[in-house]
């Protein structure tokens, strides 16, 4: 019997969230500094509690997670590169397609037919919103681009630390009608309060 197409992606996330706990393990190897080394401990720990709810939701579907291989193509990609800037830039943008990918998969009548996946997804994606924030702000305090050619940077980088003071947090699908975010607190990764989401 062929596999669903939620078992299909939701086995292909799950791999991808292992590698990139590998991923973030080996930058912090390297002793990039004290920002990045708090940054990545950060990822690392967000990573590992999305990985739980994820392989609890799978295992109820049949799928052995322990037996899941890294994905070897994403973490030749990351090895390569060799330095901090280099190795930032690579982690904002898989979280920016991360964060692409569940405001796909929430619009997706395959992936939400079940009410406790979509909140599953609502709730993995908040939080890969959240480092991507993390990961944007970090890079805007050390001047490191999010391209390897950006013009007006220090304009841009103004903006964000205006953005940064006055409380600005990443959305996820409030192109889709949900007014805040919902679900279990992170950490301490900082989340849209519910009465600023009626606000808009």
């Amino acid at each position: 019997m062929a596999e669903s197409i939620v078992v299909i992606r939701l086995t292909r996330n799950l791999r991808y969230k292992l590698t990139y706990v590998k991923i973030f393990e080996t930058y912090l190897e390297s002793e990039p500094g004290p920002d990045v080394t708090e940054l990545l401990k950060a990822l690392i720990q967000a990573q590992q509690s999305a990985i739980v709810p994820l392989s609890r939701y799978l295992r109820r579907l049949d799928v052995n997670t322990a037996d899941l291989e890294l994905d070897q193509k994403l973490l030749g990609h990351a090895l390569s590169r060799e330095h901090v800037k280099a190795q930032l830039r690579f982690i904002y943008d898989g979280l920016q397609r991360a964060v692409a990918w569940y405001k796909t998969q929430i619009t997706d009548r395959q992936m939400t037919a079940d009410p406790e996946l979509r909140e599953l997804l609502l709730e993995l994606g908040e939080l890969d919103a959240a480092k991507l924030w993390r990961t944007e702000a970090v890079m805007s305090m050390l001047r490191v681009p999010t391209k390897m050619k950006e013009k007006d940077w220090e304009d841009q980088s103004e903006r964000r630390e205006r953005d940064y003071d006055k409380g600005w947090r990443p959305g996820l699908v409030e192109d889709v009608g949900r007014p805040a975010w919902g679900g279990s607190e992170y950490g301490s990764y900082p989340r849209p309060s519910r009465s600023q989401g009626k606000d808009r």
